[in-house]
């Protein structure tokens, strides 16, 4: 078909569109989410045989307004604070899992790379890390405790500007992404070196074992959100150097979105690498083994999070999911049974936010507490007026959880009632288009 007749036949249908875009009355997510897949057509078709021209542009602008309008508009669900992390963050992490696996590749390397040259080179590891720093760390050595810098401070005051910090990181090595692969690429070498090197020095001295036991605490959690910055940082760069078929805005706005909301998901687990680093990683005189169990439950949930769920989130794997992935993931088997479990119990979506926010509360100040008491460590005021709090806060979510289930069931019935009559004034509208 040639461009003047793939023009005469549609060109009404897209002047009906821009009209309707440019009314001045509300637009409806639903009916506006039919005229973009209409329009996508479209330009997919003028992509394929009319590649560069004016309709190939023209429709790219109208499918971008189409898009800006429907998440200009789009009503949130109170789910969303549940299926942000659920299902949006995987689902996103679904779709750059190859720029994760980059990341990761790179900081491997890095790793690898600091530990080598600190081998070679006595003086690397002072170029690294701060003379201040392993002055210290070598006169903690000969007292016999490596590892004392992380019972020097504060524990509250070491979790609060441990979060900040780690968020801080998290935040230079997204927006690092506007530089393309090489800022990404750059921050990620400068961490992996760092972190090659620091572990290098205690294992040349006779500490590897007691490294590994206690900065990997905190510090699964910790690097692998670094490594998914990285990732996040990625896609904001593809979508400023890639744009395809989108105009550079566009596009650049879209990886932009979705690299906020993968860092906006890492703030979570941010503060609860800075938990258990500034109230649980000083514990050194800690069992092995329950510091191990620590160790590789973080790095399992991590890696069932941001590798394995994503498969399920994304569909992939929906009808027929492999053996493995259950067996790798015991949430998928717990999310099945709880499924079934209350699929005749009304469970609202703030009252199960409310309900695993109270739980949450209540256990990571009660970590804290069992390690000091079985260390026989005590701590400051301050961190039992912090534990205190969460405890309070803890019970008064689970409480709020149940006391306002039924309050909550009629408003999101009052909602959808409302939602549902203007789908079908839109939808009578879309029905009207000429096409």
């Amino acid at each position: 078909m040639k461009e003047i007749t793939f023009l005469k036949q549609n060109h009404e249908k897209w002047q009906q569109f821009e009209k309707l875009l440019n009314s001045n009355e509300g637009q409806n997510p639903d009916a506006l989410a039919d005229l973009f897949i209409r329009i996508t057509d479209d330009l997919s078709w003028a992509h394929t045989f009319y590649p560069g021209s004016n309709t190939e542009k023209y429709l790219n602008g109208l499918a971008a307004q189409i898009h800006q309008e429907i998440y200009k508009n789009k009503k949130e669900k109170r789910s969303r604070l549940i299926t942000f992390w659920t299902h949006e963050i995987p689902r996103t992490m679904a779709k750059h899992r190859l720029n994760l696996l980059i990341t990761f590749l790179i900081f491997g390397f890095s790793v690898w790379l600091g530990a080598i040259s600190a081998k070679h080179d006595e003086s690397f590891v002072r170029v690294i890390l701060p003379d201040s720093y392993v002055d210290n760390t070598l006169e903690s050595m000969k007292k016999g405790d490596p590892l004392a810098v992380y019972k020097s401070e504060n524990h509250f005051v070491m979790f609060l500007g441990i979060a900040m910090n780690n968020s801080l990181v998290a935040l230079v090595c997204i927006v690092a992404g506007i530089f393309g692969w090489l800022g990404v690429a750059f921050f990620q070498f400068r961490n992996g070196v760092m972190l090659g090197t620091f572990f290098y020095f205690l294992s040349a001295h006779g500490f590897a074992h007691e490294a590994f036991l206690t900065v990997w605490i905190h510090g699964v959690i910790e690097i692998w959100c670094i490594v998914v910055a990285g990732a996040a940082g990625m896609a904001l760069g593809n979508g400023l150097w890639f744009p395809g078929a989108w105009p550079r805005g566009v596009s650049f706005m879209r990886g932009a979105r979705e690299a906020l909301k993968i860092g906006v998901g890492l703030i979570p687990f941010f503060f609860l690498a800075a938990f258990f680093e500034g109230f649980v990683t000083r514990y050194t005189e800690m069992n092995d083994y329950a510091r191990m169990t620590i160790i590789f439950g973080s790095l399992f949930f991590m890696i069932w999070y941001f590798i394995i769920w994503p498969f399920f989130a994304d569909g992939k794997f929906k009808k027929n999911p492999p053996l493995l992935l259950y067996l790798l993931g015991p949430v998928p088997v717990l999310m099945f049974l709880g499924t079934k479990l209350f699929s005749k119990v009304t469970v609202t979506p703030r009252f199960a936010f409310l309900l695993l926010l109270g739980l949450l509360l209540l256990l990571l100040p009660s970590i804290g507490l069992i390690m000091g008491y079985v260390t026989h460590n005590i701590a400051e005021g301050a961190t039992y007026i912090f534990f205190a709090i969460c405890f309070c806060a803890g019970i008064a979510s689970i409480l709020f959880a149940f006391l306002g289930r039924g309050k909550v069931v009629e408003e999101d019935l009052t909602i959808a009632r409302k939602g549902s009559g203007k789908i079908d004034e839109y939808e009578r509208s879309a029905s009207a288009i000429k096409v």
